[in-house]
C-alpha cells in the first residue's frame, strides 16, 4: 500500500506543474488578464505544498525541505483567496480586481514579515532544522521559527480563513451559476474544484485538530490511514480530469453562453428570406461541413454566407425555436450518428469520433450525445450493432 501511495503522491506532484504548464502555453486569450491566472498561480503554489509533503512523509530530500519549510510557508495563505478570485472571475465575467482586494494579501505579508529573521539564517541551520523534523514530526509545530507568532497560530489562522473563503466561494457560485445551458467549466469543473477546496480543510482539520486533541496537540500522521488516501485521491481526481475537461483552458466557453443570448431583433424577416437562409444553409452544411471544426463559430458562419449574424440569430430562434450553439451541437450529434450508423466505431473509438464531428473532449461528446439522443453513445453503438 505504501508503494501505491508513494506513487500517487509523485503524481500529484507532476500534475500539478504539469497543469501550470498547460495553462501557461495552452491557454486561449490573453492570460494574465482573464481567470486562470489565479489557477495558475494556485497550482504553483499548490504544487510547492505537494513537493513538500512528499519529501516529509513519503521520501526524505533533506535539501528539499530545507528550502521549502518556513520559506515558503506564507504562501498557503494566498491559496484559497487565489481560489476565490478564480471562481469569482469565471463565473462574473467583467469582474477586476479592486484596490480592496489588496486587503486579501495582508495576512500573506504579514506571515512573510513574521519569517523574515527564519530566511535570512543559514542554509546549514535550514538543515538543522530539517534534520530535526525528520526526528520527530512535532517538530513542524514546536519549532518557532516565526518572530511574533508561532507556527501553530499561523495554522489555526489558515485554516479560519481558509473555511471563510471556500464558505463565500460556494455562496458565489450557488448565486450566479448559469440556471440553464450546461457549460462544462461552470457546471462540472469548478464544483469539483470547490469539492476539493472543502476536503483539503476537512484533511487538514481532521489531523491537526480532531487527532491530536488527546495528545497535547502533537501532529499524528500516518501514511497509510482512509484519509490520507481520501485527501490524495480527491486532488488527483481533480488533476487528472484536465485530460477529461481540457475546456477550463479555454475561454471561448463563457464566451458562447453570451453569444447564445443574442435577442431576436425587433424587426420581422420575410418568409422568403427565411428560405433563402435556409437554403444557403443546407447547401452550405452538405457540401462543406464546417461544424466538423472545432472552433466553427456564427461569425465564421456569417463571413461565408455574407449573411448578418443578427439574421441568422433570427432565423434560428424563428424556425428551430434555438440558437447557434444549439444548432452546431445538432449537427455535430447528427454527423457522429451516421459514422456509428455507417459501422466507424468499429474502426476506430467513440471518443475518435466525437473529436471527427468536432467535440473538443470526450466528455463534451458523451454528455452532448446523451442530452440529444436520450442514451450514451455507447449504448446507442451497441443497439444497432445487435440491429
Amino acid at each position: 500500500m505504501h508503494e501505491i501511495y508513494k506513487f500517487g503522491h509523485s503524481l500529484a506532484v507532476f500534475m500539478s506543474f504539469f497543469i501550470i504548464l498547460l495553462l501557461l502555453l495552452k491557454s486561449s486569450g490573453p492570460f494574465f488578464k482573464s481567470p486562470k491566472r489565479f489557477l495558475f498561480f494556485y497550482f504553483l503554489i499548490f504544487g510547492l505544498f505537494t513537493l513538500l509533503h512528499y519529501c516529509l512523509f513519503v521520501e526524505w530530500h533533506v535539501e528539499i525541505v530545507a528550502v521549502l519549510f518556513g520559506n515558503f510557508d506564507a504562501f498557503f495563505y494566498l491559496l484559497y483567496p487565489l481560489a476565490y478570485f478564480y471562481v469569482r472571475g469565471m463565473l462574473k465575467e467583467k469582474e477586476v480586481l479592486k484596490p480592496k482586494d489588496l486587503l486579501h494579501l495582508v495576512p500573506f505579508f504579514i506571515q512573510v514579515l513574521d519569517m523574515l529573521p527564519y530566511s535570512l539564517t543559514s542554509f546549514a541551520h535550514k538543515i538543522l532544522i530539517a534534520e530535526l523534523i525528520k526526528f520527530d514530526i512535532h517538530e513542524v509545530v514546536k519549532q518557532q521559527v516565526g518572530f511574533f507568532f508561532s507556527a501553530r497560530f499561523h495554522f489555526y489562522v489558515k485554516l479560519l480563513l481558509s473555511s471563510f473563503y471556500i464558505f463565500y466561494s460556494c455562496q458565489l457560485y450557488v448565486r450566479f451559476r448559469p440556471r440553464t445551458a450546461k457549460n462544462f467549466i461552470l457546471h462540472y469543473w469548478i464544483p469539483g474544484f470547490l469539492l476539493v477546496q472543502i476536503l483539503l480543510i476537512l484533511f487538514l482539520t481532521y489531523f491537526f485538530l480532531i487527532l491530536p486533541s488527546s495528545n497535547q496537540f502533537k501532529i499524528t500522521y500516518q501514511g497509510n490511514s482512509p484519509w490520507n488516501y481520501l485527501g490524495l485521491g480527491s486532488y488527483l481526481v481533480l488533476s487528472l480530469s484536465v485530460f477529461y475537461f481540457p475546456e477550463f483552458l479555454y475561454a471561448p466557453y463563457i464566451n458562447e453562453e453570451r453569444e447564445a443570448k443574442l435577442k431576436i431583433p425587433n424587426y420581422e424577416l420575410s418568409a422568403e428570406k427565411l428560405i433563402e437562409i435556409e437554403t444557403k444553409l443546407d447547401l452550405y452544411l452538405e457540401e462543406y461541413k464546417p461544424f466538423l471544426k472545432a472552433t466553427f463559430s456564427l461569425a465564421q458562419l456569417s463571413a461565408s454566407l455574407d449573411i448578418p449574424v443578427h439574421h441568422f440569430n433570427y432565423y434560428f430562434r424563428k424556425t428551430q425555436q434555438s440558437n447557434f450553439l444549439e444548432q452546431r451541437m445538432r449537427w455535430r450529434i447528427r454527423h457522429a450518428k451516421e459514422l456509428i450508423d455507417a459501422g466507424k466505431d468499429k474502426v476506430i473509438t467513440l471518443e475518435a469520433i466525437g473529436l471527427e464531428s468536432g467535440f473538443q473532449s470526450r466528455t463534451t461528446f458523451f454528455v452532448n450525445f446523451k442530452e440529444l439522443v436520450g442514451e450514451s453513445p455507447s449504448a446507442y453503438s451497441e443497439r444497432k450493432n445487435r440491429m
